[in-house]
């Protein structure tokens, strides 16, 4: 049988997927391609699913490491 995750674990897991986004924010600023661009964007989507996930299930997002402008760095040149 498996086990559930606790918050902890999630806020772990959520924290190692925020980590490797704005790693791909810093690639992509730093060797802009249609790679690296695109990389962003599919950790901006996962992020925002999480973050709007997070939302409907009443869960406040920042404790599980978002910022009120978590979206900023995707979006800025």
């Amino acid at each position: 049988m498996r086990k559930k995750l606790n918050m902890d674990e999630m806020k772990y897991i959520i924290g190692s997927v925020m980590k490797y986004a704005y790693e791909s924010v810093d690639d992509e600023k730093r060797e802009p391609c249609e790679f690296n661009e695109g990389r962003k964007l599919a950790y901006h989507e996962v992020l925002d699913t999480i973050y709007n996930q997070l939302g409907i299930y009443k869960q406040n997002q920042k404790e599980f490491g978002y910022s009120e402008d978590w979206e900023k760095p995707f979006f800025s040149k």
